[in-house]
């Protein structure tokens, strides 16, 4: 009976209480949805971000030629600040992301442009067209906070949120990368096609 009285008299702050976390879970479940409804992308997707670097010698980008990756280099000019491109790997089976860590060279011969293939990469096949032979395509994602949490406990940062999606099909979000506050300009590289008969490039962090 004093528990029934009790939430007599309390119903409306047992309500208050209890909203906010059922909003949580039920934004939690439908963010999950959608990965359950279809298998994950069978191919891993390279993409490079760019940050800061005051030190580095080059301007780097990437570009693929006869589905090899391939690193431009551009001299840096004295006192310039650039940012470079680092390059990552996305896994759907394993909803992972790895960075690659990929060698430059000493110096540019006669210090002018050069385009090289990029040695971790070697072994490996890539498709640069933006679906994927299992029909995913790569969709570039909008600021979003750390959600109703992060805003009851004090945190105000959030990320970028990219994922990779199939018309009509599953949608599955591209895990955090790293310290994503200092990456920009994330760009879509290709789609890996021979992955199961390669090795593993460059040193997964």
């Amino acid at each position: 009976m004093a528990l029934k009285n009790f939430l007599k008299a309390n119903f409306a702050l047992i309500i208050g209480l209890s909203l906010p976390v059922i909003l949580v879970l039920g934004f939690l479940l439908a963010s999950h949805i959608p990965q359950k409804l279809d298998t994950p992308p069978r191919y891993e997707l390279v993409f490079s971000a760019s940050h800061y670097d005051n030190h580095s010698p080059f301007h780097i980008d990437f570009a693929i030629r006869n589905q090899k990756l391939y690193m431009k280099l551009t001299p840096r000019k004295e006192q310039e600040g650039i940012y470079v491109k680092e390059l990552f790997i996305y896994n759907g089976q394993k909803g992972s992301v790895r960075k690659i860590d990929y060698l430059l060279p000493q110096r540019l011969q006669n210090q002018q442009d050069d385009e090289m293939p990029v040695a971790e990469f070697n072994d490996f096949i890539i498709d640069n067209n933006s679906r994927s032979l299992d029909g995913y395509e790569f969709v570039l994602g909008s600021y979003r906070s750390r959600g109703l949490l992060g805003e009851i406990f004090g945190s105000h940062s959030g990320r970028y949120v990219h994922r990779v999606k199939k018309a009509g099909g599953g949608s599955f979000i591209i895990p955090d990368y790293g310290n994503e506050s200092s990456y920009g300009n994330f760009n879509f590289i290709g789609w890996i096609t021979n992955s199961e008969k390669a090795g593993d490039p460059g040193h997964a962090q």
